[in-house]
């Protein structure tokens, strides 16, 4: 009786160690086959990068780029950035569930940012600037809670400003300058507190300026640099940015009077409007 006790409870640890192990390396290969599908997607390594380094008789977090965590060794940051890579995103990156970082800066991708990204949830910083995507900003993005930085700088991206972008509610830096953007700036941008810095300079952006309808003491830099801006700025704007210290309004064609309240943004250091059509003065 007591042998067979004991092997049943050898049996039942025996399976559930299977069990994890199957899991532990279902999960690592899930990570790995993502990324050599990334690498079929790319068509042209000028370095060789990829062609030398992702292989898959090499563990992937030996990977060059790649980087895992040390608890659940998954892969947690991809950083390709400056490589010149040419290719497309495969909906497979959507996989790497336990990223928390994505750079491919300056490299030559191009297409769609595929919906799977949204499975990113764990996703503190992305960068996809200067390359050549295209399409419109995805309003998943806003999906991305966890999300500190966003950079979609210098690329193709067409249409409007998600107005998702103000969920998240998280997020530092918003840079989305250098791209064919239309339409008018989300007021939902200015809800985010914890917004430092936002970019949306050499753009096709028009209407007017949003209000500012809380206390944002983290922004510190504004760039609206560029775009076909109009109407009066809001008279109360510059109460609520205490902390602001830059602010770049040229190229636009803004109109009325600058608001007194800017006087009260004690540490603004660079203020440039100057080719910006002001009518009008001080108020």
């Amino acid at each position: 009786m007591g042998n067979t006790f004991l092997n049943l409870a050898l049996l039942i640890i025996f399976h559930f160690s299977m069990a994890t192990i199957s899991m532990k390396l279902t999960t690592i290969l899930t990570d790995q086959s993502a990324l050599l599908v990334l690498k079929d997607h790319v068509i042209h390594d000028p370095a060789n990068v990829l062609t030398t380094s992702w292989s898959a008789s090499a563990p992937v977090c030996n990977w060059f780029g790649v980087s895992c965590g040390s608890k659940h060794r998954r892969v947690t940051a991809l950083n390709l950035s400056g490589l010149g890579l040419v290719g497309t995103l495969p909906r497979h990156l959507g996989n790497l569930s336990f990223l928390s970082l994505l750079y491919i800066t300056n490299n030559s991708f191009n297409g769609r940012l595929t919906v799977q990204l949204s499975n990113l949830q764990r996703l503190k910083y992305l960068s996809f600037g200067i390359n050549y995507f295209s399409g419109e900003i995805p309003s998943w993005l806003g999906s991305l809670t966890e999300l500190r930085t966003l950079f979609l700088y210098q690329n193709n991206f067409k249409g409007v400003i998600p107005f998702s972008l103000g969920y998240l509610s998280k997020l530092e830096a918003l840079y989305l300058f250098e791209n064919q953007i239309s339409g008018s700036i989300p007021s939902s941008i200015f809800n985010i507190s914890s917004l430092q810095i936002i970019n949306l300079s050499d753009n096709m952006l028009s209407g007017s300026i949003p209000s500012v309808p809380r206390d944002l003491h983290s922004l510190e830099l504004i760039d609206f640099t560029t775009n076909n801006l109009t109407d009066h700025m809001p008279k109360d704007m510059f109460d609520h940015l205490p902390n602001l210290k830059e602010l770049f309004l040229s190229f636009n064609l803004l109109s009325g009077r600058i608001p007194a309240s800017l006087f009260k943004c004690k540490k603004l250091q660079k203020y440039l409007y100057r080719i910006t059509k002001w009518r009008g003065a001080y108020q």
